[in-house]
């Protein structure tokens, strides 16, 4: 024998699924067709998983940027990319001893900054890129902009011919 469930508590169960497990739904039919229906809803409160801060978290704080010594171990990368006023630039990391940085990753921190900031003026507030502050250096020599983060160290230069 098969027995058809009547529409209003169909839609009593589809109510139910819908707004979670919070929802306690009772009912009951009377035969006739005519359904009683209770709902009750209960909302947990949450904790907070961390004490609010008031600085936003998703924005780094821009570092002082290091002096670079240019006789410092280096790893001198080859491959070009665009820099400022459009010009070729090429990537250095400089090695650090947590540092673990490689060419493409320091290209790409510098690509970003120079996406930003293409003219080489001096004297702006630095510029964060992803967990790294860069900067234009005041007045440069081989570095043009510096980047810096807790653990590396990279920066931008003309090619050298």
């Amino acid at each position: 024998m098969h027995t058809s469930v009547p529409p209003l508590v169909l839609a009593a169960t589809v109510l139910a699924l819908v707004t979670g497990c919070s929802t306690a739904v009772s009912g009951s039919s009377s035969g006739t067709g005519a359904v009683t229906t209770t709902t009750t809803t209960t909302t947990a409160e949450r904790e907070p998983t961390s004490e609010p801060t008031s600085e936003p978290t998703s924005e780094p704080v821009p570092v002082p940027l290091p002096t670079i010594d240019e006789a410092a171990a280096a790893q001198y990368c080859h491959d070009a990319f665009p820099g400022a006023l459009g010009k070729p630039m090429l990537a250095v990391v400089v090695e650090t001893p947590s540092g673990r940085l490689t060419c493409d990753q320091a290209a790409a921190v510098l690509v970003d900054y120079y996406a930003e900031r293409r003219d080489p003026t001096p004297g702006r507030p630095p510029l964060v890129v992803g967990t790294m502050t860069c900067n234009q250096v005041p007045e440069p020599a081989l570095p043009q902009v510096v980047c810096a983060d807790e653990d590396n160290l990279v920066y931008s230069m003309w090619p050298q011919t």
